[in-house]
């Protein structure tokens, strides 16, 4: 998760300097943040920005703020996983459900584990399972000017 000010401008640069394009992602309604998502074969990158001026001060809106008003950068990084359960109980994690809509009206769904942890000590991931992993944002095919990511 790489935390901006503004995802219109780092997008742009994105796109400018490195041909890859980000995709508008959505809204996450709990933490008054919205994403755009570069997906790179498999793995993704995530713009966030606090979109909600009232937003809540929160551990995951607090640190993308933080960041965010430093000119932006790495936030928060995530481990993909396939049984969050073992895995969360294994760290003594509690597991959380997420969701958000898609821009086009669909919705994604997914547990996490260990946000809190990670927001307090950034060189720890995060776990996340995908509900559907053919939904994750890292699944979705998008030709980037750059070329082909593999």
């Amino acid at each position: 998760m790489w935390a901006v000010p503004s995802i219109a401008p780092a997008a742009e640069h994105l796109l400018a300097h490195h041909g890859l394009l980000a995709l508008d992602g959505g809204v996450h309604p709990t933490w008054g943040t919205r994403n755009a998502i570069i997906p790179l074969a498999g793995a993704y990158i995530e713009l966030v920005e606090v979109s909600d001026p009232d937003a809540p001060d929160v551990g995951f809106t607090r640190r993308i703020r933080e960041v965010a008003a430093l000119g932006g950068g790495l936030a928060l990084w995530s481990e993909r996983v396939d049984d969050i359960d073992r895995e969360a109980a294994g760290r003594g994690y509690q597991v959380v459900p997420g969701r958000r809509e898609n821009p086009d009206g669909s919705m994604l769904s997914w547990r996490v584990a260990g946000m809190p942890q990670a927001c307090a000590d950034p060189a720890l991931p995060f776990l996340i399972q995908w509900d559907d992993p053919a939904a994750m944002p890292g699944a979705i095919a998008v030709d980037h000017p750059c070329g082909a990511i593999e």
